[in-house]
């Protein structure tokens, strides 16, 4: 078995995935409390057209779908952000969070173009995760793994579901990350 090659400064506190979710909470609680914030983030095609661009990054700091939502989206970027952070560090977590997420939310304008969550970023990470699986790992359970991601993937782009295209994004990502890490 290969052994993992981490960051060069492995954080020893995930500190990107904290304080990514600790921002999205906030936002997110506030929505519950001012609802309009919802309506001045989400992605919303009329209101990039009227050149709000913010729209690409803020929509993924609102749940648009409320609790079931949240109650998805934040364990899991809190456990795959985790593993991500201390393979990648923290720089290159917020390259792949943010690049897969803002591109992933460009994208929704054709596929779907109201809403909001952090899930397309957190799948981002999910796809850098997948390709260190299949580098970096010499064991076939950990293959299987890593190409039931990827098949995954497939499936949600065929069926349009913006939650496939981010994946490829952050493992091709990862992939150019791990041959400079080494």
């Amino acid at each position: 078995m290969t052994e993992p090659t981490p960051a060069r400064s492995k954080p020893a506190f995930p500190i990107a995935t904290v304080v990514v979710l600790a921002i999205t909470a906030l936002v997110t609680g506030s929505q519950f409390i001012f609802p309009e914030v919802l309506s001045a983030l989400r992605r919303q095609p009329s209101a990039v057209a009227g050149h709000e661009y913010w729209r690409l990054f803020t929509a993924l700091f609102v749940q648009a779908d409320g609790w079931k939502q949240i109650a998805f989206n934040f364990p899991a970027i809190a456990i795959v952000g985790v593993f991500v952070e201390r393979i990648f560090g923290s720089y290159r977590w917020l390259i792949l969070f943010f690049v897969s997420g803002v591109a992933t939310e460009v994208l929704a304008f054709w596929w779907e173009p109201y809403g909001g969550g952090d899930s397309i970023a957190g799948a981002g990470l999910l796809g850098a995760l997948a390709i260190w699986l299949l580098l970096r790992n010499k064991r076939p359970q950990v293959w299987f793994g890593a190409l039931f991601i990827f098949t995954g993937a497939c499936v949600l782009t065929y069926f349009r579901n913006i939650h496939g295209p981010p994946i490829f994004l952050g493992a091709m990502m990862g992939a150019v990350m791990l041959k400079r890490m080494k």
